[in-house]
């Protein structure tokens, strides 16, 4: 059985009045599948990773910037929060920044490497 995958790709990121933002692919897929779902279990957030084709990260500002972390919790906005990107390798863009009664995150991604183009390289360098 073959599952349809929609590569998420990176977009510009234009963020509301209060700092906030998610990528309007992800936003489409959360509310057709998860409707007003405040957060995934492990198991659908695999299923969205699969679905995308892509790796996730989520920073938090508090661990990036305490006093921004304070800010928040006493205006609930985000605007001169610029979440870090991941030092991991990869092509990382973010997919979401938002606020919870948990705190402030930025959610990144990037592209799950394509076995069968790995394959289809590998093989051109044997030939």
């Amino acid at each position: 059985m073959i599952l349809k995958t929609d590569q998420l790709m990176p977009v510009e990121v234009t963020r509301n009045d209060e700092g906030y933002w998610s990528h309007p692919a992800f936003d489409k897929y959360w509310a057709e599948n998860y409707g007003d779902a405040e957060y995934l279990n492990k198991s659908e957030w695999d299923e969205l990773e699969r679905h995308f084709n892509i790796d996730t990260f989520t920073t938090s500002v508090e661990l990036e910037d305490y006093d921004l972390y304070q800010q928040y919790y006493e205006t609930g906005e985000l605007l001169a929060w610029n979440p870090d990107q991941p030092v991991a390798s990869g092509d990382w863009f973010l997919i979401s920044i938002y606020g919870n009664e948990d705190g402030a995150f930025a959610t990144w991604a990037k592209p799950k490497p394509n076995p069968m183009v790995e394959v289809e390289e590998s093989l051109k360098e044997v030939t």
